[in-house]
């Protein structure tokens, strides 16, 4: 569970102010670094280019408390769910917990239905028992990770191919490090990582992050008028914008 708590509240969204474009991967570096007072903690990074993405996880792998997940379209179906499972797992744990032991009990199921009785248990037992192999031994440490800021970094296109029954992808936030350049991105992006209005009665979190660069001016505003509401500026202390989400 994330540190910064459970709450479900409307979607509220802030912006971070980039004097340019060369110091537009330092200033996510920063943030980064000041999430880790907060960690654990999981975000999705938006770009809206594969140039931009490949910089962003160059750059993101080298912040020590940091793990990077990465989709974009050159990924095939198979990869790009792999790589969302893995990232929900590490994330989410109840979540992916619950989902593979769903898929455990119909495959189970289904061999069931096609062996009798005695095969079947046979074959439970040797799923027990492998099980039991895999459990510390007694006495045995168990090592305790340290908290880590989960980022899974992706361009419109990678997101666009998540399937659907792995979204809302329900991290602490969503960071737009490109702005997006039409209503539809914007849209894919609040709905596919964060999740609809529903999600939020559900108790799931709905942070986002925009970076806006100087001269972005017009950009930024048409952010706002598909937001239908003001967009308030990052406060000094990064930590506040998690205050009663």
């Amino acid at each position: 569970m994330d540190a910064a708590g459970r709450g479900g509240h409307a979607l509220r969204q802030y912006y971070v102010a980039v004097s340019s474009m060369e110091n537009k991967l330092a200033t996510l570096l920063d943030l980064l670094r000041a999430f880790e007072a907060t960690a654990p903690l999981s975000l999705v990074a938006c770009c809206g280019a594969r140039d931009s993405l490949d910089a962003l996880v160059a750059a993101a792998v080298g912040v020590p408390h940091c793990r990077v997940w990465v989709l974009h379209a050159d990924m095939s179906e198979r990869e790009v769910e792999a790589t969302v499972r893995d990232y929900r797992a590490a994330t989410q744990p109840e979540l992916a917990a619950e989902q593979q032991q769903a898929e455990q009990q119909q495959q189970q199921q289904q061999q069931a239905g096609g062996e009798a009785a005695g095969q079947a248990g046979e074959a439970g037992g040797r799923r027990r028992r492998g099980a039991g192999d895999a459990s510390p031994r007694q006495g045995e440490a168990t090592a305790i990770e340290p908290p880590f800021v989960a980022v899974l970094a992706t361009t419109d296109a990678g997101l666009r191919a998540v399937p659907k029954d792995l979204l809302p992808l329900s991290p602490t936030l969503l960071i737009s490090y490109d702005l997006p350049t039409r209503k539809d991105l914007y849209l894919r992006r609040i709905q596919s990582v964060l999740g609809s209005r529903a999600s939020a009665a559900r108790g799931c979190r709905r942070i986002a992050v925009n970076f806006a660069v100087a001269g972005q001016l017009e950009e930024f505003r048409q952010v706002e008028e598909w937001a239908e509401k003001p967009i308030d500026g990052m406060p000094v202390h990064v930590s506040d914008i998690f205050a009663g989400a």
